[in-house]
């Protein structure tokens, strides 16, 4: 039977179908990371090369920084917009506050007027019934 063997911390599992592969990796109980034996070429591969995804595993290169000074003077530009802007009161400004729908229950029974069942008698016989073996 030609099918791939999953690499795991204690050995190697399997041989397992193709279409079992799948079916784990689509059900998550194998990861995209997976490395298996390829039984047919003798090579491991990625169980995401199966499935014909591909995973990046290079690192993002980090952006370079822009210098201090562009960054001040960016702050303060900010700064100065704001300040020529008139100011408004919020009485002013239309409010923008969305109602969420409220949800009523129709036939349930408030929490208040739920009937509970009368609490059972302890027998005579076995006072201790409820205390819990050690």
């Amino acid at each position: 039977m030609i099918g791939y063997k999953v690499l795991a911390k204690d050995g190697l599992k399997g041989p397992f179908k193709k279409s079992s592969i799948l079916k784990a990796l689509t059900s998550a109980m194998l990861p995209l990371q997976a490395r298996l034996l390829d039984l047919q070429t003798g090579r491991y591969i990625v169980a995401a090369e199966l499935v014909g995804e591909m995973i990046d595993t290079t690192a993002p290169e980090p952006k370079a920084k822009a210098p201090v000074k562009a960054d001040k003077q960016a702050a303060k530009e900010t700064l100065k917009q704001m300040a020529e802007q008139p100011l408004k009161l919020a009485e002013e400004t239309p409010a923008q506050v969305e109602e969420t729908p409220r949800v009523i229950l129709r036939g349930q029974l408030a929490l208040k007027q739920a009937k509970l069942p009368k609490p059972r008698k302890l027998s005579e016989r076995a006072p201790d019934e409820l205390k819990q073996p050690a």
